[in-house]
């Protein structure tokens, strides 16, 4: 690795960070503004919809609730699934998806039914006719909801009387209209359902609809209940985790994920307050294991991962990427700083270099200082880099992501509670709260 090569990775992530900024993002808001006034058009939220995805279920039963709080249009767009540019492993996501909405309907006040296995798919195609129909989109999001509700409840009989009472097109109709929606989706800089553009910016999922809600709140003068609640601690599942007082937690993690950054603060931070067994599971890149990272994708989750580290007060932004030989570098050397009981000090060193001062990881300069600034030895480093073992060793901890029905990072496993995303650390927390045998946190 040449000082050139580093030179150019570094330059490459200034301009990311110029793009990810406070002053383009707040550009690329005015911008949208300034055609809005042009035009004379009402602010206007765009809510893209998967009848078959869980997550635009409830995030349908809060954008009716926004509309009830907010004086703003609605556009409507039913979408399909995913691209498989930007949908490694499509079984696992529909499987995940599931799980993943009864967890956030257990903890927060939206609707999810309790259920097993997958949709019907002749259900789906119905409901889709159903939502294919011109209508006006506060209609469709209504309809949307109610079937939605029997959908996921496999309430094949309202589901029925849905149908007949709202009307549908013909099932041939379906295919080319989702397609032409998630065509424009992608087109607008976004890639996946369950996503609300407003004003330049998107809103992926229920836990980023608080931002769109202080937003429109700011902009609006308008004071409304939060549109998110949390369910009363007596509504929420028992926490089955161990038997043993130490919880065993799985963290699995990758360098070049900025989301797996923004978790090692929590995760500190929950290692250091309750009886947990930290195992951390690093792994190589989704690229290096067979997926795509279009620039869609990687242009919207630089962004949003940017809006979530100003949330969190973590810095973020001076970013160059390691992939190649310094993710390689960062492993090898994890590997035996875990074994060592210093790996997550080595992970929080080294994730902060590659996202928030651009050191590059193929720079033995870049490397020894990081490793240092974790409490290690640069001479014991440079030892583990000469062993290959770590290329194993991060196979065996994907090959376990895959077993626990994942594949993207940073994930967690406790017990039979098993998710995915740094935004579901205060939902592992409330399992490790409430879990009596751990005995609560601990000031160890």
């Amino acid at each position: 690795m040449t000082a050139f090569d580093t030179l150019r990775r570094k330059l490459r992530g200034a301009a990311v960070n110029a793009y990810l900024g406070t002053p383009g993002q707040a550009a690329r808001s005015a911008v949208a503004e300034a055609r809005r006034r042009a035009a004379g058009a009402a602010r206007r939220v765009d809510f893209y919809h998967d009848v078959a995805d869980p997550g635009s279920y409830l995030v349908a039963q809060v954008v009716e609730r926004l509309l009830r709080a907010y004086p703003v249009e609605l556009g409507f767009h039913l979408v399909g699934p995913p691209a498989s540019d930007v949908d490694p492993a499509p079984e696992l996501r529909v499987r995940h998806a599931v799980r993943d909405a009864a967890d956030v309907a257990l903890h927060w006040d939206v609707d999810f039914p309790a259920r097993k296995g997958e949709l019907d798919t002749q259900a789906v195609r119905r409901a889709a006719a159903v939502l294919v129909r011109e209508r006006p989109a506060a209609d469709q999001l209504r309809i949307a909801v109610e079937l939605g509700r029997a959908l996921w409840a496999s309430d094949g009989k309202q589901l029925a009387a849905l149908t007949g009472a709202h009307g549908a097109e013909g099932l041939g109709s379906v295919p080319p209209t989702l397609a032409a929606a998630y065509n424009e989706l992608r087109t607008r800089g976004h890639y996946q359902a369950a996503t609300i553009g407003y004003g330049g910016d998107w809103y992926s999922g229920v836990s980023r609809l608080p931002y769109l809600e202080a937003r429109l709140a700011r902009e609006l003068g308008v004071d409304a209940p939060p549109l998110l609640a949390p369910r009363p601690e007596a509504a929420r599942p028992p926490a089955r985790l161990a038997k043993e007082d130490r919880v065993p937690v799985d963290f699995w993690f990758s360098f070049r994920s900025p989301y797996s950054y923004l978790a090692l603060a929590g995760v500190a931070d929950l290692a250091a307050r309750y009886p947990i067994d930290l195992r951390i599971r690093p792994i190589l890149p989704l690229v290096e294991r067979g997926g795509q990272l279009p620039p869609v994708k990687r242009l919207a989750i630089g962004r949003d991962a940017k809006r979530e580290a100003e949330r969190l007060g973590i810095p973020f932004g001076h970013i160059c990427d390691p992939l190649g030989p310094g993710n390689d570098n960062c492993l090898a050397i994890a590997k035996a700083a875990i074994a060592d009981g210093k790996g997550l000090d080595f992970l929080r060193s080294a994730a902060l270099g590659i996202w928030a001062e651009a050191r590059d990881m193929a720079s033995y300069v870049d490397l020894r200082a990081v490793v240092e600034r974790a409490g290690l030895s640069w001479t014991d480093a440079r030892t583990s880099l000469g062993d290959p073992s770590w290329k194993a060793w991060a196979k065996a901890n994907a090959d376990d992501l895959g077993v626990a029905g994942l594949w993207g990072v940073p994930s967690f496993r406790a017990g039979d509670y098993v998710t995915w995303g740094q935004d579901r650390l205060p939902m592992l927390e409330d399992r490790l709260r409430r879990h009596g045998a751990a005995g609560g946190p601990t000031s160890r």
